[in-house]
């Protein structure tokens, strides 16, 4: 039987460091979910990972074989893996998937690709450590067995910008979790624990972001300023963002007029997360590129609509039942702020829940295998 390996060396902060990147996160839902499948699959699966503390392949949640190797996971002992083939000694693989756009690849003729979007050939963002990535990634690609990515604006982006065949590119959406992300019940009970525990008394809108300047959450910060200085907003604004630059909490703490009414909140998890979605009034997803956009399929699952932009994979993602920006954006947050006090959203609520049911784990697992298959013949 042919054998199949994936590196999971994008999951592993979760068990070593208890935080896990958009990659990571996506990577483990989707073995899980194909972990479910193992006695159909027509090849046999290992599950590979590198690092000195022993965290990783075996911690996940799969029926899958899994091979560690005891070397730090940096650069320099990365070659070292590399110029001896320990990967291809220590698993014997006939194919090996990296699911984290990049790596040292010895045989790419044997390698498949996930490249999650191709931002840092599109646009600049200096917060986002892609550089390397515009002159490293776009030979390999061009030379590996197959890529996956998660939308068609990126594979558009992949294969214009980095001159792969449209053939060797298989887009496969992400899903989500509608276990964690859905309509709760109970929406009073959701108001006061949010209250006790984030100080949130008010209807307020909603964002998720990180530290890259392309979410433009800074925009949305300073229009909401703005805006709530000319006329009060009814509600608050609420960010779930890890680590706010210091330029945007200088500006909220800044603005006495508006204190209270802008909301922070560092390090939520999951079951926050899905809480916080169910009580907003809308999710702001502004962002000026993605390869997908998990929140907003998230916030659309808990019944909550999404404000986004027409760029990138967004409309794409958010379809008919997405609330869209226009651009400049920074010209128009403040009329969609005003318009959104008191708007009927419930069209919007229907069409983002019918629209979220598209995205599943298993619609994706299934689309993977198949692939999978498919190559392992060749």
């Amino acid at each position: 039987m042919k054998r199949l390996v994936i590196d999971v060396n994008s999951v592993v902060p979760e068990f070593v460091c208890g935080k896990v990147s958009g990659i990571g996160r996506t990577t483990k839902e989707l073995l899980e979910t194909i972990s479910g499948m193992t006695e159909t699959l027509p090849f046999e699966v290992m599950l590979y990972s590198q690092n000195m503390k022993g965290g990783g392949a075996r911690n996940l949640n799969t029926r899958f074989l899994t091979k560690h190797l005891y070397m730090p996971h940096r650069p320099m002992y990365d070659r070292i893996v590399q110029r001896l083939h320990l990967k291809e000694l220590l698993t014997g693989y006939d194919l090996i998937h990296i699911p984290h756009n990049i790596d040292l690849i010895n045989y790419p003729e044997r390698c498949i690709l996930t490249i999650h979007d191709a931002m840092f050939m599109r646009i600049s963002d200096s917060t986002s450590g892609t550089d390397n990535l515009k002159t490293e990634l776009p030979p390999i690609a061009r030379k590996c067995k197959h890529i996956f990515t998660c939308s068609e604006s990126s594979k558009r982006d992949i294969v214009d910008t980095m001159g792969v065949a449209p053939k060797n590119v298989s887009v496969v959406y992400w899903g989500i979790n509608h276990d964690m992300f859905r309509v709760l019940p109970n929406k009073e009970q959701i108001q006061t624990d949010l209250a006790e525990k984030y100080n949130i008394n008010a209807p307020y809108y909603f964002s998720v972001s990180c530290n890259s300047g392309r979410k433009r959450i800074d925009k949305l910060v300073h229009a909401y300023i703005e805006t709530f200085r000319k006329q009060s907003l009814e509600h608050d604004l609420v960010l779930a963002w890890r680590n706010a630059p210091q330029y945007v909490l200088d500006e909220v703490n800044a603005a006495h007029d508006v204190n209270g009414h802008i909301h922070i909140l560092s390090d939520v998890n999951d079951v926050d997360l899905a809480k916080l979605y169910n009580c907003a009034k809308v999710t702001f997803f502004p962002s000026m590129y993605e390869g997908f956009g998990l929140p907003i399929i998230e916030s659309m699952a808990c019944g909550t609509p999404v404000v986004t932009c027409h760029n990138s994979c967004l409309d794409e993602i958010a379809g008919d039942a997405g609330i869209y920006l226009d651009e400049p954006i920074e010209d128009n947050f403040e009329q969609m702020l005003r318009s959104l006090e008191d708007a009927d959203l419930s069209e919007y609520i229907s069409k983002g829940l019918e629209r979220a049911k598209m995205f599943t784990w298993e619609n994706a697992a299934k689309k993977y295998v198949k692939v999978y298959s498919k190559l392992l013949e060749d």
